[in-house]
């Protein structure tokens, strides 16, 4: 059993890497509207959590930046129109993020391409082979997460 749990690790591993793979892909093909890969992951990450009343603060806990830094990266994103902080009605002195039209349109358009890029091609399985192969994955998923 041993060395069937670790076929499947591998290949599930295999498939993961090369979904990665066509998804990088399409960032790479994609014009980003003048913002460097990173700059345009942190308007990714500020339009995806900006209903959690995101902060600066927020973004240096999660990559790990300077705060100084954080605050200059995102003095440019908003000098170029893709974020605006907002005064917090519940404390002046704190600054939320939010993305701008011009943000939320790059990010759609984005993720569109990544979800057409990133669908797993299932298209040599037939019906009910796709419906057990999604059984058994949910199985596994189940089994993970308790």
């Amino acid at each position: 059993m041993a060395d069937l749990e670790n076929e499947i690790t591998e290949l599930i591993t295999r498939i993961a890497m090369r979904q990665r793979q066509r998804i990088s892909a399409v960032g790479d093909g994609f014009d980003l509207g003048g913002l460097t890969p990173h700059q345009a992951r942190i308007v990714g990450f500020i339009e995806a959590n900006e209903a959690n009343d995101l902060i600066a603060r927020d973004i240096s806990d999660v990559t790990g930046a300077r705060a100084a830094s954080v605050s200059a990266l995102l003095a440019g994103l908003e000098a170029d129109g893709w974020v605006e902080r907002r005064t917090d009605p519940s404390d002046s002195r704190r600054k939320t993020l939010h993305v701008t039209p011009k943000a939320r349109d790059l990010v759609k358009h984005f993720e569109a391409g990544v979800r057409a890029q990133g669908r797993v091609r299932l298209s040599t399985l037939t019906p009910e082979e796709g419906e057990q192969l999604k059984m058994l994955l949910t199985k596994v998923d189940q089994a993970l997460t308790d």
